[in-house]
């Protein structure tokens, strides 16, 4: 549920990634750039949620009682 949003946030935060941003003095930044790279941060650090909030809760992770249920069912093992 939480994973899809993840990877959305992250494709739309790769669209606003400028490179060699950190080896740029700021003072050398357009407002073009600056705007970019805090749109960039955003999108990255909502995606990085996103994806914490993903391993809390979704069941498709490995380690979740869901996900083992969910294999046991399609292997056929009982509980």
């Amino acid at each position: 549920m939480y994973l899809g949003p993840a990877f959305l946030f992250a494709a739309f935060a790769s669209l606003f990634y400028v490179p060699g941003f950190l080896d740029t003095p700021l003072g050398t930044l357009t407002s073009r750039q600056l705007i970019s790279e805090l749109l960039f941060s955003v999108f990255a650090l909502i995606a990085l949620a996103a994806l914490a909030r993903s391993i809390e809760l979704d069941p498709v992770w490995p380690w979740r009682p869901g996900f083992r249920r969910l294999m046991n069912a399609l292997l056929g093992r009982t509980p």
